[in-house]
């Protein structure tokens, strides 16, 4: 248990013994999680910004797809979790719907796996997938799809599993609200989550119970703030939302005045700012950050001592440059990445 993680990753190799107890799932359990030491941001390529270190090069490797249909160099991120990247063929591609493919990588140590095309792939595609891995709990990792029937709203839930390697489906004929959202799903508490589109201050939201693969709708409200915003948690039987950070953008404006150009905005009081990310570790607070994305920066924000920082400058990036009065924060996505020093699946 002193050892240091990484070490401990290649003391598998000594012997049969060893691997057979540091993969234990005894053992695993009692593992503190995996520090996020970077992040994945995409605009049209894939960018790599190191937690500590600026000039850590990307573990992204564009030639492990180097099979897909498309330019490799335009494979899109789709989702993250806890070290497992789920990507897809570029969605702007010429590339017919049929021939497109989804994968989960490991970019440790560039494991790529092509999932099975589904039944409906070649009529509908695949628009909401999630991927969903927990290595505590399994070394196999499951992806989570949505299809909407044809001319309808109501849809499937599928399974696939690393285990298996096939599709299956799971609920049927499940009727959502309309404002549903079935991509970006965040894995928590067992639970695939979803929330309802940004448009409304009350919205309904969903939640799949991937073990007992169950749904449930619950209600999100979300409060009109511009000048500062408040980061909620939800208790873990549902019962309720509670403030777990408060964030104040005028400090932040002060030190980047860029951010009050509100050309896009109607609201004297609003700022071109977007959060990216956030990441929480509950061993470890003061390693809790949240990840905001200014014109032209990427900002670190310490959500305990409030303190933060610049961790990538967009002006050294020549194809990135542009007008950042032009710049539209919100365009930019985010997944964390945790070094996962093994094979899954």
């Amino acid at each position: 248990m002193r050892v240091p993680l990484e070490t401990l990753m290649w003391l598998k190799f000594v012997s049969r013994q060893w691997h057979s107890l540091i993969t234990a799932p005894h053992f695993r359990n009692l593992l503190p999680p995996l520090r996020v030491s970077g992040l994945f941001f995409q605009r049209t390529k894939v960018l790599f910004v190191h937690r500590d270190d600026p000039n850590t090069p990307s573990p992204f490797k564009s030639l492990a797809f180097v099979h897909d249909p498309c330019d490799p160099e335009r494979i899109c991120i789709v989702q993250s979790c806890n070290g497992l990247l789920l990507c897809s063929t570029d969605d702007h591609a010429l590339v017919a719907i049929n021939k497109r493919n989804h994968y989960v990588y490991n970019p440790f140590t560039n494991q790529v796996d092509t999932l099975p095309k589904h039944p409906c792939h070649n009529k509908y595609g695949l628009p909401s997938i999630n991927l969903i891995f927990d290595p505590s709990k399994s070394p196999h990792y499951k992806v989570i799809a949505f299809l909407a029937k044809p001319q309808s709203d109501v849809g499937d839930f599928f399974i696939c599993s690393s285990e298996t390697g096939s599709w299956r489906a799971s609920i049927q004929a499940y009727l959502p609200s309309p404002d549903m959202w079935f991509r970006y799903g965040v894995y928590w508490n067992g639970c695939l989550h979803w929330l309802g589109q940004y448009s409304r201050p009350v919205s309904d939201s969903l939640y799949f119970n991937v073990d007992e693969e169950s749904a449930l709708h619950y209600t999100e409200v979300r409060p009109s703030v511009h000048s500062a915003f408040s980061v909620y948690e939800m208790k873990s039987d549902y019962s309720e939302w509670f403030v777990k950070y408060q964030i104040d953008l005028v400090p932040i404006s002060i030190a980047f005045p860029e951010m009050k150009d509100c050309s896009f905005f109607p609201f004297e009081s609003c700022y071109n700012a977007a959060v990216a990310s956030i990441i929480r570790r509950e061993n470890f607070k003061e390693d809790s950050f949240l990840v905001l994305v200014l014109p032209g920066k990427i900002i670190h924000y310490n959500l305990i001592d409030k303190s933060f920082k610049v961790i990538w400058d967009f002006v050294v990036d020549l194809e990135l440059q542009g007008n950042l009065r032009h710049w539209l924060c919100g365009n930019f996505k985010a997944w964390p990445y945790k070094p996962l020093r093994a094979n899954v699946g």
